[in-house]
């Protein structure tokens, strides 16, 4: 007999319960927890690997690239742009600083018998004294093992930049190339008069008469301008010397290119400061007729990134956050820094 259900009757249907989403929950969490298992394994075995890595190993991981030419000999273009410092990169995004790049091609060319000559290409309005100086180092010490160097000045090489040029064996700069700015600055704000307006009162505890110097909060007192004239002067006389002995400079020919002051490239011609005005190729073949070959395959090093690298901030600078203004930074603890500069 057919059971009849009574009008209006409640129907209840039993729905069978999903199961994908806890299938989709469990594949993502395995994904992750594999993933992250594998990116420890990895990383154990590259830090190990770079332990056991002998140092020559890890200086050499580049790649040559030919940009023209042929021949077992080779030029190679190093190029030194931007601001010369060895900062640690601030994030994992950015890249080993214009120092360290500069350094590791100069040694790769330097323990390759093959490299007859290198070429400077230089566009940088300098940077630290000391990171300058590390460079200007490297480069004496090569042209003095034999290597011919030549550097060739593009748009700015003034300060720092034209110091690394000076134990170059030739200098090239272009017409339009601005350069020299032979000085050494150190700079900060004073913003005492500005904080009595707002009402923002220092609160500085030191030890030390002069712990504090360049502070923004305060002038300067008369010892503390002595003191820090006292090493610029030092530091200026260092940067005279560098470029009287990379130039052959003395006496008036010396002070008349000192003090500052920039130039172009046909007037730094006229005061000893470069050797030829010219471009790009008028450097290569300087280089290779100080070299004493008639051909050269010219080539440019490319670095070889590894998964490592990622984390080491050599990837370059494509991700990183622009840098801004921040108001508050004025307030922050900020290290005076001398510097072979052209600047503002």
């Amino acid at each position: 007999m057919e059971e009849r259900l009574p009008p209006n009757a409640p129907v209840y249907v039993v729905r069978k319960k999903k199961v994908w989403p806890k299938v989709l929950l469990w594949v993502l969490f395995t994904g992750l927890a594999g993933g992250l298992l594998i990116s420890l394994i990895v990383n154990a075995v590259l830090v190990q690997g770079l332990a056991r890595e002998p140092a020559r190993a890890r200086r050499e991981r580049f790649t040559e690239v030919v940009v023209e030419g042929v021949g077992e000999d080779k030029i190679v273009l190093i190029p030194v742009r931007g601001l010369i410092t060895f900062s640690e990169p601030r994030s994992i995004w950015e890249r080993e600083s214009l120092g360290q790049q500069v350094v590791e091609r100069l040694r790769s060319a330097a323990e390759d018998p093959a490299v007859k000559a290198v070429v400077l290409q230089i566009d940088s309005p300098g940077g630290g004294i000391t990171a300058s100086d590390i460079i200007y180092h490297r480069v004496k010490e090569l042209a003095e093992s034999g290597k011919v160097v030549v550097a060739a000045l593009e748009d700015l090489a003034a300060s720092g930049g034209y110091y690394v040029a000076c134990p170059s064996d030739w200098i090239v700069a272009h017409p339009t190339t601005i350069t020299g700015s032979i000085g050494v600055i150190i700079q900060t704000l004073n913003l005492e008069v500005l904080m009595e307006k707002i009402g923002v009162r220092d609160v500085t505890i030191k030890r030390g008469e002069e712990k504090d110097v360049l502070s923004p909060f305060r002038d300067l007192t008369p010892s503390e301008r002595a003191m820090l004239e006292g090493v610029i002067e030092e530091m200026y006389q260092r940067f005279l010397n560098v470029v009287a002995e990379g130039r052959h400079l003395d006496g008036d020919r010396l002070e008349a290119v000192a003090g500052g002051a920039i130039f172009t490239g046909t007037q730094a011609l006229d005061y000893d400061l470069v050797d030829e005005v010219g471009y790009r190729d008028t450097a290569i073949a300087r280089a290779r007729e100080l070299a004493g070959i008639e051909e050269a395959t010219v080539i440019k090093y490319r670095r070889v990134h590894s998964f490592f690298d990622l984390f080491r901030g050599r990837l370059g600078r494509g991700l990183s956050p622009a840098a801004g203004f921040d108001f508050q930074e004025l307030f922050k603890p900020q290290t005076p820094r001398l510097l072979y500069l052209w600047t503002l």
